[in-house]
């Protein structure tokens, strides 16, 4: 009996192909799933109006131009409470919400619990060795944040997903201005949260 030989290919080019044929396949599926639209399209390089000039400042719309006597002139005004320039910065504006609203956690409280979001003055300043215990019983994200008496935002204490039970050092964070500089906690929850000392 005379038996023709068959050439089977390797097992692994057979995978190889089955995987490419998938992979082209979900492709085909997501891209029809997908809307975008296409805008106007932009020159590379040229600027658009209101953008800023070489040296930093804003192109007026009226002339086209602005000039270095004109900005100094709208900071002094800005500063001496003048109409012509902008409001005078508050010096929390960094912050969330505003500082006024910032309930305080006193310096014989060793514990702070909420629901919810919340922006937090400390009354005690903390050290590279303060470290604080953290619980959350959402669902969604738990996140707090620390910043500074200026409203400089430094770093968060936590940043999770759900239910978390967990502790955080001061000292680990990267902060340049150090854990002294910490004077407000910003909580973002969904659900009860602690924070203990």
């Amino acid at each position: 009996m005379f038996r023709i030989p068959t050439l089977h290919p390797p097992a692994g080019a057979v995978l190889a192909r089955a995987a490419a044929v998938v992979a082209s396949v979900s492709l085909a599926a997501g891209l029809s799933g997908c809307s975008f639209s296409i805008g106007d399209p932009q020159p590379v390089g040229e600027e658009q109006e209101g953008s800023a000039d070489e040296e930093g400042y804003d192109i007026d719309e009226g002339d086209g131009e602005a000039s270095a006597d004109d900005a100094d002139a709208q900071d002094a005004d800005a500063q001496d409470g003048g109409e012509t320039g902008t409001d005078v910065e508050n010096p929390n504006d960094g912050l969330p919400v505003d500082a006024s609203q910032a309930t305080t956690w006193a310096s014989d409280s060793y514990w702070l619990q909420g629901t919810g979001e919340g922006l937090y003055r400390l009354e005690w300043t903390p050290t590279d060795d303060t470290t604080v215990e953290l619980t959350h019983s959402g669902s969604k994200n738990f996140i707090i944040e620390t910043y500074g008496e200026d409203g400089d935002r430094y770093a968060s204490l936590v940043n999770e997903i759900g239910v978390y039970e967990g502790s955080s050092r001061f000292g680990d964070l990267p902060m340049v201005d150090g854990s002294e500089a910490v004077v407000y906690l910003y909580v973002r929850a969904d659900g009860a949260w602690t924070i203990g000392r």
